[in-house]
Protein backbone atom coordinates (compact mmCIF):
# COMPACT_ATOMS: atom_id res chain seq x y z
CA UNK A 1 0.00 0.00 0.00
CA UNK A 2 1.34 3.34 -1.06
CA UNK A 3 3.06 5.44 2.01
CA UNK A 4 0.49 8.49 1.82
CA UNK A 5 -2.63 5.93 1.22
CA UNK A 6 -1.27 3.85 3.93
CA UNK A 7 -1.24 6.91 6.27
CA UNK A 8 -5.12 8.24 4.93
CA UNK A 9 -6.51 4.37 6.07
CA UNK A 10 -4.41 4.00 9.35
CA UNK A 11 -5.26 7.70 10.56
CA UNK A 12 -8.42 8.09 8.77
CA UNK A 13 -10.39 4.66 9.83
CA UNK A 14 -10.52 5.75 13.21
CA UNK A 15 -11.71 8.71 12.65
CA UNK A 16 -14.69 7.65 10.37
CA UNK A 17 -15.67 4.99 13.06
CA UNK A 18 -15.93 8.15 15.60
CA UNK A 19 -17.76 9.73 13.74
CA UNK A 20 -20.31 7.37 13.28
CA UNK A 21 -20.43 6.06 16.41
CA UNK A 22 -21.69 9.00 16.99
CA UNK A 23 -25.06 8.22 15.81
CA UNK A 24 -24.88 5.38 17.85
CA UNK A 25 -28.83 5.66 20.37
CA UNK A 26 -28.16 5.70 23.91
CA UNK A 27 -30.70 5.44 26.58
CA UNK A 28 -31.76 3.43 29.63
CA UNK A 29 -34.78 1.76 29.94
CA UNK A 30 -35.85 -1.08 27.74
CA UNK A 31 -34.16 -2.09 24.82
CA UNK A 32 -36.78 -2.93 22.05
CA UNK A 33 -38.17 0.18 22.61
CA UNK A 34 -34.45 2.11 22.03
CA UNK A 35 -34.10 -0.12 19.23
CA UNK A 36 -37.27 0.21 17.62
CA UNK A 37 -37.49 4.16 18.37
CA UNK A 38 -34.13 4.44 16.65
CA UNK A 39 -34.52 2.12 14.15
CA UNK A 40 -32.68 3.43 11.21
CA UNK A 41 -29.46 5.14 12.81
CA UNK A 42 -29.41 1.43 15.02
CA UNK A 43 -28.84 -0.33 11.68
CA UNK A 44 -26.80 2.49 10.31
CA UNK A 45 -24.07 2.16 12.81
CA UNK A 46 -24.54 -1.93 13.41
CA UNK A 47 -24.11 -1.95 9.87
CA UNK A 48 -20.73 0.10 9.36
CA UNK A 49 -19.61 -1.15 12.67
CA UNK A 50 -19.82 -4.49 11.27
CA UNK A 51 -16.98 -3.78 8.68
CA UNK A 52 -15.32 -0.92 10.66
CA UNK A 53 -14.60 -3.13 13.87
CA UNK A 54 -12.72 -5.65 11.94
CA UNK A 55 -11.00 -2.94 10.27
CA UNK A 56 -9.74 -1.41 13.18
CA UNK A 57 -7.78 -4.83 13.77
CA UNK A 58 -6.02 -4.21 10.50
CA UNK A 59 -4.99 -1.04 11.49
CA UNK A 60 -3.33 -2.09 14.53
CA UNK A 61 -2.03 -4.70 12.86
CA UNK A 62 -0.70 -1.87 9.68
CA UNK A 63 0.87 -0.33 13.12
CA UNK A 64 2.99 -3.50 14.27
CA UNK A 65 3.72 -4.73 10.66
CA UNK A 66 7.60 -4.03 10.51
CA UNK A 67 8.06 -5.34 14.36
CA UNK A 68 9.27 -9.18 15.26
CA UNK A 69 9.74 -10.33 18.47
CA UNK A 70 7.07 -11.88 21.16
CA UNK A 71 5.07 -9.15 22.33
CA UNK A 72 4.52 -8.11 18.16
CA UNK A 73 3.44 -12.56 17.83
CA UNK A 74 1.01 -12.40 20.39
CA UNK A 75 -0.39 -8.74 19.32
CA UNK A 76 -0.82 -11.13 15.88
CA UNK A 77 -2.34 -13.66 17.26
CA UNK A 78 -4.99 -11.63 19.49
CA UNK A 79 -6.12 -9.40 16.71
CA UNK A 80 -7.69 -11.99 14.12
CA UNK A 81 -9.33 -13.98 17.75
CA UNK A 82 -11.14 -9.98 18.07
CA UNK A 83 -11.96 -9.42 14.64
CA UNK A 84 -13.68 -12.85 14.67
CA UNK A 85 -15.44 -13.27 18.69
CA UNK A 86 -16.17 -9.01 18.45
CA UNK A 87 -17.79 -9.39 14.86
CA UNK A 88 -19.50 -12.34 16.21
CA UNK A 89 -20.79 -10.33 18.87
CA UNK A 90 -21.82 -6.87 17.56
CA UNK A 91 -23.72 -8.59 14.19
CA UNK A 92 -25.75 -10.34 17.20
CA UNK A 93 -25.91 -7.24 19.42
CA UNK A 94 -26.90 -4.69 16.63
CA UNK A 95 -27.76 -5.99 13.44
CA UNK A 96 -30.02 -9.30 14.72
CA UNK A 97 -31.53 -6.78 16.86
CA UNK A 98 -32.69 -4.28 14.34
CA UNK A 99 -33.56 -6.80 12.22
CA UNK A 100 -36.22 -8.58 14.14
CA UNK A 101 -37.05 -5.20 15.33
CA UNK A 102 -37.72 -4.13 11.45
CA UNK A 103 -39.50 -7.40 11.02
CA UNK A 104 -41.75 -6.90 13.56
CA UNK A 105 -41.09 -9.59 15.83
CA UNK A 106 -41.94 -9.54 19.50
CA UNK A 107 -40.38 -7.16 22.27
CA UNK A 108 -39.77 -10.19 24.50
CA UNK A 109 -37.21 -11.96 21.78
CA UNK A 110 -35.44 -8.38 21.43
CA UNK A 111 -34.65 -7.88 24.88
CA UNK A 112 -34.18 -11.64 25.32
CA UNK A 113 -30.70 -10.98 23.34
CA UNK A 114 -28.62 -8.81 25.60
CA UNK A 115 -28.74 -11.22 28.46
CA UNK A 116 -28.21 -14.11 26.37
CA UNK A 117 -24.78 -15.52 27.37
CA UNK A 118 -23.83 -16.06 24.51
CA UNK A 119 -24.64 -13.44 22.42
CA UNK A 120 -25.69 -10.69 24.96
CA UNK A 121 -23.74 -8.13 26.78
CA UNK A 122 -21.55 -9.67 29.07
CA UNK A 123 -21.78 -13.18 27.23
CA UNK A 124 -18.82 -15.04 26.00
CA UNK A 125 -18.46 -13.42 22.29
CA UNK A 126 -17.95 -10.33 23.72
CA UNK A 127 -15.97 -10.95 26.65
CA UNK A 128 -13.66 -12.81 24.23
CA UNK A 129 -13.40 -11.10 21.17
CA UNK A 130 -12.97 -7.91 23.94
CA UNK A 131 -10.21 -9.54 26.07
CA UNK A 132 -8.56 -10.56 22.60
CA UNK A 133 -8.60 -6.48 21.92
CA UNK A 134 -7.26 -5.94 24.89
CA UNK A 135 -4.31 -8.75 24.56
CA UNK A 136 -3.38 -7.27 21.12
CA UNK A 137 -3.18 -3.58 22.25
CA UNK A 138 -1.23 -4.25 25.76
CA UNK A 139 1.19 -6.31 23.31
CA UNK A 140 1.36 -3.92 20.26
CA UNK A 141 1.92 -1.61 23.09
CA UNK A 142 4.83 -3.58 24.65
CA UNK A 143 6.27 -4.02 20.95
CA UNK A 144 6.18 -0.70 19.97
CA UNK A 145 7.49 0.69 23.04
CA UNK A 146 10.44 -1.42 22.55
CA UNK A 147 10.75 -0.14 18.96
CA UNK A 148 11.48 3.43 20.49
CA UNK A 149 7.62 4.94 19.86
CA UNK A 150 6.86 8.06 22.17
CA UNK A 151 5.12 7.54 25.35
CA UNK A 152 2.41 9.86 24.09
CA UNK A 153 1.30 7.76 21.26
CA UNK A 154 1.56 4.54 23.53
CA UNK A 155 -0.62 6.62 26.37
CA UNK A 156 -3.38 7.08 23.16
CA UNK A 157 -3.24 3.68 22.26
CA UNK A 158 -4.03 2.48 25.40
CA UNK A 159 -6.95 4.77 25.83
CA UNK A 160 -7.71 3.08 22.02
CA UNK A 161 -8.72 0.15 23.80
CA UNK A 162 -12.14 1.48 25.37
CA UNK A 163 -13.05 1.41 21.88
CA UNK A 164 -15.11 -1.98 22.45
CA UNK A 165 -17.27 0.26 25.03
CA UNK A 166 -18.48 1.78 21.74
CA UNK A 167 -21.44 3.47 22.82
CA UNK A 168 -21.02 7.27 22.97
CA UNK A 169 -18.70 8.86 24.29
CA UNK A 170 -16.42 6.03 25.10
CA UNK A 171 -15.96 4.88 21.86
CA UNK A 172 -15.56 8.01 19.77
CA UNK A 173 -13.12 9.29 22.64
CA UNK A 174 -11.24 5.96 22.26
CA UNK A 175 -11.22 6.04 18.68
CA UNK A 176 -9.96 9.26 18.37
CA UNK A 177 -7.05 8.31 20.78
CA UNK A 178 -6.74 5.44 18.67
CA UNK A 179 -6.34 7.65 15.18
CA UNK A 180 -3.92 10.10 17.20
CA UNK A 181 -1.49 7.11 18.04
CA UNK A 182 -1.91 6.23 14.67
CA UNK A 183 -0.70 9.38 13.68
CA UNK A 184 2.27 9.43 15.69
CA UNK A 185 3.18 5.72 14.88
CA UNK A 186 3.50 6.13 11.10
CA UNK A 187 5.34 9.00 10.89
CA UNK A 188 8.32 7.09 12.77
CA UNK A 189 11.68 6.14 11.05
CA UNK A 190 10.71 2.60 9.81
CA UNK A 191 13.40 0.40 9.73
CA UNK A 192 13.03 -2.69 7.32
CA UNK A 193 12.63 -4.99 10.48
CA UNK A 194 12.69 -3.64 14.22
CA UNK A 195 13.26 -7.07 16.81
CA UNK A 196 10.98 -5.80 19.76
CA UNK A 197 10.59 -8.30 23.05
Amino acid sequence: MPSTARRALLVGAPLAFAALLLLHPTGGGDFATLVSENLTPWLTVHYGAAVLFPLMGYVLWQLIADLRGRAATVARFAIPVYAVFYGAYEVAMGLATGIMTQRGHAAEAINAIPTDPILGEGGLLGNIGGLAWLTAITAAIIALRAAGVRTSALVLLGVGTFMVMHIPPFGPIALLCFSGAAAMIVRRPRPAAILAT
